[in-house]
């Protein structure tokens, strides 16, 4: 059988991880996968570390299984991290400081310079994934197939393209807002419902989802536990999800942003206390929070100027705002309908002046929970509380 490459990524560790399983049941018989799989971990912190990776992932790849050349192997290269972004060995580092005696025209040179071409790297001077890039290209051997798996990956590097060309690429997505987030949760939870043989109506799966977040790992995790909690029942009321299942820390985080829409100081302490004591909770509320008052500043002043309303964008709104809004890594008349109506009134339930001021003093929260050793929740609920106030005016 002639080999086969897959490359699987996305942000879902979840769904990546399965579709790699399941290509290798499909791929290696049950009574050879013991010693007909071979895993290379992917998951590294340095540049050097991951070159050695995909060096070990190609001897795999060369190396006949324990069952001859006549049977099946597949060399699984799991969460792969350096095809996120380029990366550098220190032995890449170290030969661009040193200096270089300029050489001696090759018979590359010499033809780039007849025929017009510039001279092609030679494999001593590819980076690791350049090299491996290129190795790809050239084909599996008979026998061997090999599976790559990435939560994070470039989608416009050579090797990515490479993996298109020359393999299957099975794409989960990545970098999606969080309504897009949201409908695909909802998608996927009929298919998990179905699995574990679960009903539940529209408003329990609703109310799931707020509870546990877009991840499908943890709703898997949580959907066992309450099919658990029922049996033997198999249909799950509102009631029983809120009995069982635990709040996720994305659907928390959400929870938190609302509050702070709501000017609701209340809601606002019940969403942050499930946080506390979560490492790195505080910095990444923070995070998100900056990012809900740059929105709200936005739609702010487009309210006021009378260049948006609940109904969406009008058409009044000067060309240089629109070539500014335009150049905002994601632009605000692009929010869909849904979006617009729900942060709307928050952005109302302040003014202009205090949404600034409160832009300002959550910056400088981040910036004492990096630079202090002050307690990340106790900064946050300080700070928050003094921007909402008494509550909604």
């Amino acid at each position: 059988m002639k080999g086969k490459l897959f490359l699987i990524c996305g942000d879902d560790d979840y769904l990546v991880d399965a579709a790699a399983r399941e290509r290798i049941a499909q791929l290696v018989p049950a009574d050879e996968r013991e010693h007909g799989v071979e895993i290379i971990e992917g998951r590294k912190d340095t540049g050097d570390e991951a070159a050695r990776a995909i060096k070990l992932c190609m001897e795999s790849a060369q190396m006949a299984g324990m069952f001859g050349t006549s049977s099946t192997k597949v060399t699984w290269l799991r969460d792969a991290t350096i095809f996120a972004k380029e990366t550098r060995t220190s032995e890449d580092a170290a030969e661009q400081k040193a200096p270089k005696p300029p050489p001696a025209p090759s018979a590359d040179l010499l033809s780039g310079l007849t025929t017009g071409h510039a001279p092609k790297k030679t494999v001593k001077h590819l980076t690791p994934v350049e090299r491996f890039t290129r190795w790809l290209s050239e084909g599996l051997p008979e026998g061997q197939h090999l599976i790559i798996t990435a939560t994070k990956i470039l989608r416009t590097s050579v090797f990515f393209k490479t993996c298109q060309k020359h393999g299957e690429v099975i794409d989960f997505g990545g970098g999606l807002k969080p309504w897009e987030k949201e409908k695909q949760a909802d998608e996927r939870l009929e298919m998990l419902l179905e699995q574990v043989g679960i009903q539940m109506d529209r408003t329990a799966r609703r109310e799931f989802i707020a509870r546990v977040g877009f991840n499908t790992r943890q709703q898997v995790q949580e959907l066992e536990k309450l099919r658990t909690y029922l049996h033997p029942r198999l249909s799950a009321t509102i009631n029983d999800v809120r009995e069982i299942t635990s709040v996720g820390r994305e659907a928390d985080a959400w929870d938190v942003t609302d509050a702070f829409g709501e000017r609701n100081p209340k809601a606002l302490l019940l969403a942050i206390n499930p946080l506390s004591g979560q490492r790195g909770a505080g910095i990444m509320l923070a995070a998100m929070l900056e990012k809900t008052v740059r929105d709200l500043i936005i739609l702010r002043e487009a309210f006021d100027k009378k260049w948006a309303s609940s109904s969406g964008w009008s058409g009044t709104i000067p060309p240089e705002t629109a070539v500014m809004l335009g150049t905002l890594p994601v632009n605000p008349k692009a929010t869909n309908a849904w979006a617009l109506r729900k942060k709307l009134p928050h952005a109302m339930n302040y003014t202009l002046h205090e949404l600034r001021a409160a832009r300002f003093r959550i910056l400088d929260m981040r910036e004492k929970m990096v630079s202090t050793g002050l307690p990340e929740m106790h900064l946050l609920q300080s700070t928050l509380l003094r921007i909402i106030g008494k509550g909604k005016k």
